[in-house]
This record gives structure tokens, sequence and C-alpha cells, in this order.
């Protein structure tokens, strides 16, 4: 039996392969198109934070600021070996911020619960961080989260 040679798809099947194309890219973006989620993700937005000097309180928070869209955890991690979060690692000024459960996974990491009840930009908190090899604790550091 002698195979018969492909065809071009019509004009209409160009179409709707470009139409099914379309929708799979627009599946994909998923709802609420051209809506950033910055660092959040399966409801936790994740945030590092790099210590360059203790004494002066020179650090990095990266997102700065967070952006948070709808009630979510924040997650800061310390990626600068030495250093963890002090009780109060994280102090935040404003309503709908509790620490929950806080400072955690041998002190690397402080999770802070956002209701999204404050709907402020640039509301402002606090980084605080003590060395581990001597317990000093570092100047506090004055970033911001967006609450969107």
């Amino acid at each position: 039996m002698k195979n018969k040679p492909l065809s071009r798809p019509s004009r209409f099947g160009q179409i709707f392969f470009a139409g099914c194309c379309s929708l799979l890219v627009g599946a994909c973006v998923g709802p609420g198109l051209g809506h950033h989620h910055g660092p959040c993700n399966a409801g936790v937005c994740k945030a590092v934070v790099a210590v360059q000097s203790c004494e002066r309180g020179a650090m990095t928070v990266d997102p700065d600021p967070i952006e948070v869209y709808e009630p979510n955890n924040i997650e800061w991690t310390i990626s600068t070996p030495g250093y963890v979060f002090t009780t109060d690692g994280i102090v935040i000024s404003g309503a709908g911020f509790k620490a929950n459960p806080g400072v955690t996974g041998n002190g690397k990491k402080y999770i802070v619960h956002d209701d999204h009840t404050d709907l402020r930009k640039m509301i402002k908190y606090v980084v605080r961080v003590k060395r581990e090899s001597d317990g000093a604790a570092c100047k506090p550091f004055d970033p911001f989260i967006n609450n969107n």
C-alpha cells in the first residue's frame, strides 16, 4: 500500500491551531493575567537576609520591598554563615502581622503571617540578627513590605 503524501492544513486548520496555542499559553499564565505575585508561591513569600557588617547594621533583604498581594506567610532566611535571628528577629510596624512560629530552622529562618488587612505600601519592619560566635546583637536594619 502506497503512503499518501501529507498536505498542508487548510486555512481553517491553521487558524484553529493558532487559537489552541493561544489558549494553552493563557492557561499557563493562569488567572489574574498581568498580576505580579513577586516572591510569593503556595502561601509563602520568601526573602533572603545577607549580613555585610554586624556593627554597622549593613544588611540586605532580597527582595526589598517584599510585595504581598494576599494573606501569606513571609519567610526570611539568613544566607550569611555565622548569624542567626534573635527571638524578636522581625518586628513589623503595622496591624495584621503575627510571628507564626517566629524564629525557626536553628535560628536561620523567621516566619511571620501577614493576614493582609494592613493595605499600606511601604510598611517598615526591623530585622534583628546576632553573631553566633559571641551572641553580639547586630545593629538593626529597616526594610519594607508592600501589601498591595
